[in-house]
């Protein structure tokens, strides 16, 4: 895009008092055509900046401003209203270019920059949802707090302005703001499916355009929160797309967690990442998005009734939606226990959830958790449920380790309201986490202990 240049003139005209209005001429490289020739020319953004001078007071080239004598007489105020508006001509270029990636016409920068200047009231333009999102994706990842994007939030939203670019090309449309209907939202998903299906095969998962329906959900909150309109209720029901329940169900039994604790896996760092997680994640409970964080963090001994438990404290992470940031303090159980003394007393890292997902599956091929697994898949636009058979450490997650722990927890008669403070907690996360209240955190930690202590298992125990 062409570097904008710019210039003030007098029109050659005079007015009753011997003055001559002022222009402003804005040259950005905008391209008219001759509608009969259809021969191109550059057209400047010409316009009055409603005042006048005599010529004997006016500077011209290079400098287009009142000169000493008027400044002296009159003041630099005209001087300063020429400089707003040299700026203002700049500024909303810059912006338009950079959030529609293209030079505006006349009329639009015309609007944009009387809006900056408060001559005319603000209009919206129809903004694309996707420069939207990678404006939001260079804004959030270059932030320092709780709001910030990480690498992988980031990748998650790129992806979805990708596929919304292949559905304007497929449709030949372009998705704004404004301009988006109920009927093109549902049939964004639907092309999108489509789109799969001729690629790869398959159509999406009921539960991957669960997912990409609540990304663009959150992309269209983001926008409303800043103020855009947007043409469709989107927070409404009837919008909604639901998930599908668990594609399989399986878990660790007893038998095989004992299998994992007593394994050697000094001779395999990728064994040794799974082996920590799936002890961690089946005695915690938690969720991989808060145990690749627990290295930071270090157990504590809380005091309960005169006597010490061993319990950490950790924040909930379980969505990137949350609108409440959850706290909950856990037990630390006889295996994580070990797992510690180990560990020099630290909790372990791990590497990214990619490559754990790989190494939890290999390492129960390893083992030969070969048991048949059922799996059902709702794949979405499709009435039938697709039913196959695969083994265990093919399909097992790092979401199953918390299955893991809450399957042994109540097969050992372990109540719903005991489990539940732990792994679906409802108590905010304060900002200064040593100066915080714990009491009703530990009380619920030791209720657990309690109960497992009262159970005949080796391993559920603190």
């Amino acid at each position: 895009m062409k570097q904008p240049t710019h210039f003030f003139n007098l029109e050659a005209t005079k007015n009753k008092s011997g003055e001559q209005r002022i222009f402003m001429n804005f040259s950005y490289g905008l391209k008219t055509f001759n509608h009969k020739t259809q021969t191109p020319k550059y057209t400047p953004f010409r316009f009055s900046v409603k005042r006048s001078i005599k010529k004997e007071l006016w500077n011209d080239k290079p400098i287009y401003r009142a000169n000493q004598t008027f400044v002296k007489m009159k003041g630099k105020d005209l001087n300063d209203h020429l400089n707003a508006i040299e700026k203002a001509c700049y500024k909303q270029l810059e912006y338009f270019r950079r959030t529609y990636e293209k030079d505006p016409t006349i009329e639009e920068l015309k609007q944009l920059v009387y809006e900056n200047l408060t001559w005319k009231e603000k209009e919206e333009f129809a903004l694309k949802i996707t420069k939207f999102i990678d404006n939001q994706i260079e804004i959030k990842t270059k932030l320092t707090n709780n709001l910030r994007w990480d690498t992988k939030t980031a990748n998650q939203y790129r992806a979805l302005a990708n596929r919304i670019k292949r559905f304007e090309e497929r449709k030949n449309v372009v998705l704004t703001f404004e301009s988006i209907t109920e009927e093109l939202y549902w049939d964004y998903f639907k092309t999108i499916n489509e789109i799969y299906k001729e690629e790869t095969g398959n159509y999406y998962t009921q539960t991957t355009i669960n997912k990409e329906f609540r990304s663009l959900r959150a992309i269209l909150n983001l926008a409303f929160l800043e103020g855009i309109k947007i043409n469709i209720s989107f927070t409404k029901k009837s919008l909604k797309i639901s998930p599908y329940s668990s594609s399989h169900d399986t878990y660790l039994t007893q038998e095989q967690l004992k299998t994992i604790i007593e394994c050697d896996t000094s001779h395999s760092k990728e064994f040794q990442h799974a082996k920590n997680y799936i002890i961690l994640s089946s005695f915690l409970g938690l969720r991989i998005g808060d145990i690749k964080f627990l290295h930071k963090l270090t157990p504590e001994l809380e005091i309960h009734k005169s006597e010490s438990y061993l319990c950490v404290t950790t924040r909930i992470r379980k969505s990137k939606e949350n609108t409440q940031e959850l706290i909950c303090t856990i037990p630390i159980l006889k295996p994580v226990k070990k797992l510690l003394v180990e560990n020099n007393n630290q909790f372990p890292s791990f590497p990214a959830e990619p490559t754990i997902r790989k190494n939890i599956k290999k390492f129960l091929k390893f083992l030969k958790f070969n048991n048949n697994v059922i799996i059902k898949t709702k794949y979405y636009l499709v009435d039938d449920i697709s039913i196959e058979q695969k083994e265990q450490h093919e399909v097992f997650s790092p979401h199953d380790c918390r299955r893991t722990f809450i399957t042994n927890l109540k097969q050992l008669g372990v109540q719903n309201d005991t489990i539940e403070p732990i792994t679906h907690p409802k108590l905010k996360f304060a900002s200064v986490l040593d100066s915080y209240d714990k009491s009703s955190l530990v009380d619920k930690a030791i209720k657990l202990i309690e109960q497992l202590n009262s159970k005949q298992s080796d391993l559920f125990k603190y």
